[in-house]
């Protein structure tokens, strides 16, 4: 059982299908959870193991009633949902809707479960973390070095010339991800570096620790190399057993020194420009970025539905809708799928109790790490896994979860309780086991059925787009038909599929595949109005859709529509002042044109030309001479 555990949680960041899957980052993780908690659920019942885990310490205790409540939360937040599917489901950026978290949770209670009073599979579990961590840290540092046999490398380049900056983003799907993901693996491989007993294992935790604390900062990530030196220093001032077997004394200040004097060649080297460059990009926005702002509208609309929240992934519409015109200004060209910071994200999917219950699951692995410090045997893994539940908090307060970091926080706290128990607990008698097992096979046969519906659909879509770069419009849409047929409730890929049908239908394609892949970009452009996460970006596109056909009555019907869900993003207002200016209703059309200017803020040249030319047209009309 520690084995099948250990393989899940090592094999979910690995998993990525170039080419095979549509959304080939995000849905190979999702499917390894679904599957392998199934069959772990199914398992673990079917043993009857760890009977009394309840009751077996206090730490314990808070972690299972944590878990349910986090669970009950989740149900109640789906159900008041302002988008009941797309909380059930999730969104296409990360799939982490009701269905994806209850198997997140129930993981983490198997492992605790498991794990609980049996060191050896424990160290199991950090085996099998290590092994995985080595791999991404490796492919990480790689792309940072300008090698990558699976990855466009034009996806994480941002900027030109000596100021361009690369985020290696491994196998997680952007650097950030990744590197709170390595924060994971740098202390659960310390915690068995000094707890593992055979030698080889014992070098693959070190050599684990120093690849991830490397691939950390070349990810150029502020907030987990922030959470990676705190843990660090946690580490060291705790004092436990780890700071003798991994270095003590002198020579950690000798290693400390060594560490600083490598680093700092490295980072004056040729090597080290890219990075150089992050730094610049840092040194220009110390407040990272849009997060201040970003934070204070989220605070803002979460106030509104604070008891049950707005549902799981209804970040992006709900926003839209509330983002202040602040924010708009500064940031004229992003919209926010979250609000970056886990706590924040929980307070608006779930309400007040998100937040909470997160921090009761935390609590009750630091309070385990405590108890098992302050044993007659301590272990000597609790303190370096406190260091990395703090440090992934650090890192985690500026980005949001993903199902890899998510499941590596929950997996942390349940290693942490399963610390808690002194002892191995007893098997559940055989004839209370089978309501048990009848639970698990129900939970287990929805994720496996959901796991192999997901599976199909991301692969016709996969289809689609090999069949639309084709110029095969006609098959892509038998594919896509397959796709709406398997894909789970809640956003589709309609609003991509139409956009990428306008692009076919404006190139130099034969004039009947043109003409066939017009209209079935109309036909997804009005589809996409009601299955996409952002409906105002759905209906900009069905607007510029009904624009190529000169329908402007449609396109100002649709503008206004985008308007009306995003009420303080420049582009809508920008492009219905051209509409109206084109229908000669220019005192409506200056409005809007400055409108989009003062929301605009000043980024974009082109919409406050659109203004001067609507001013200069008014007054040319009112000097011209009446017709008689």
């Amino acid at each position: 059982m520690a084995l099948l555990l250990a393989a899940v949680i090592a094999l979910i960041p690995l998993a990525i299908a170039p080419g095979r899957l549509f959304y080939f980052d995000v849905t190979p993780k999702v499917v390894l959870l679904l599957w392998g908690t199934a069959a772990a659920a199914v398992w673990w019942t079917a043993a009857g193991r760890a009977a009394g885990f309840y009751r077996a310490s206090r730490a314990a205790r808070w972690f299972v009633l944590a878990l349910c409540g986090m669970a009950v939360s989740l149900a109640v937040s789906t159900l008041a949902s302002v988008n009941p599917a797309l909380s059930l489901g999730g969104s296409s950026w990360r799939y982490w809707g009701l269905l994806t978290q209850l198997a997140a949770l129930a993981f983490a209670y198997l492992v605790a479960a498991c794990c609980a009073g049996q060191p050896g599979r424990l160290r199991v579990v950090l085996r099998g973390v290590a092994a995985s961590g080595l791999i991404v840290a490796a492919y990480g540092i790689a792309q940072y070095f300008g090698w990558d046999p699976l990855l466009d490398a034009r996806g994480y380049h941002v900027g030109e010339g000596i100021w361009a900056i690369m985020r290696p983003p491994s196998t997680l799907g952007h650097a950030d991800y990744s590197a709170n993901w390595l924060l994971f693996v740098v202390f659960a491989g310390a915690a068995l570096a000094v707890s593992e007993e055979q030698t080889p294992w014992k070098w693959l935790a070190r050599i684990a620790v120093t690849a991830g604390a490397v691939a950390i900062v070349l990810s150029g990530t502020r907030a987990a190399t922030i959470g990676l030196a705190s843990g660090a220093v946690l580490l060291w001032r705790a004092g436990n057993p780890a700071r003798s077997r991994l270095s003590g004394g002198h020579k950690y200040v000798a290693l400390s020194l060594a560490i600083a004097a490598v680093s700092t060649v490295f980072y004056v080297s040729p090597a080290g420009e890219k990075l150089r460059a992050r730094v610049h990009w840092m040194l220009e926005e110390p407040a990272g970025g849009a997060r201040l702002l970003l934070w204070r509208d989220t605070l803002r609309i979460a106030g509104a539905r604070w008891p049950a929240g707005y549902g799981p992934e209804t970040f992006i519409a709900g926003f839209a809708l509330h983002q202040s015109a602040d924010l708009g200004r500064a940031y004229p060209d992003f919209y926010h799928e979250s609000p970056h910071n886990i706590y924040l994200d929980t307070l608006v999917a779930q309400g007040v109790a998100g937040p909470v219950l997160l921090l009761a699951l935390a609590a009750s692995g630091f309070a385990a790490a405590i108890v098992s410090r302050r044993s007659v045997r301590p272990n000597p893994s609790a303190g370096a896994l406190a260091a990395g539940l703090a440090a992934m908090t650090i890192g985690e307060q500026f980005t949001s979860f993903t199902l890899p970091t998510a499941l590596a926080y929950y997996a942390v706290i349940a290693l942490l309780v399963s610390l808690g128990v002194p002892s191995a607990l007893p098997p559940w008698p055989v004839g209370r086991r089978w309501p048990r097992v009848a639970v698990a096979l129900i939970c287990a046969g929805v994720w496996v059925i959901s796991g192999i519906r997901l599976w199909i659909a991301e692969n016709a879509l996969a289809a689609v787009r090999r069949d639309l770069d084709a110029g095969l419009v006609g098959e892509a849409a038998n594919q896509y038909a397959k796709y709406e047929h398997w894909r789970w409730p809640g956003a589709s890929a309609d609003l991509w599929y139409s956009r990428r049908l306008a692009q076919i239908a404006g190139s130099n394609a034969d004039p009947l595949v043109r003409v066939q892949a017009f209209q079935q970009a109309g036909a997804a452009a009005q589809s996409a109005t009601q299955t996409t996460e952002a409906a105002f970006n759905a209906y900009y596109n069905l607007a510029a859709f009904y624009a190529r056909k000169n329908d402007f009555m449609h396109t100002e019907e649709s503008l206004r529509a985008a308007i009306s869900f995003a009420p303080n993003w420049f582009k809508t207002h920008w492009m219905l002042a051209q509409v109206l200016q084109a229908a000669s209703r220019l005192k409506e059309a200056e409005m809007e044109a400055a409108l989009a200017v003062e929301l605009d803020g000043g980024k974009h040249p082109e919409v406050t030309g659109t203004l001067d030319r609507i001013r200069a047209t008014l007054r040319a009309a009112s000097i011209e001479p009446a017709h008689k």
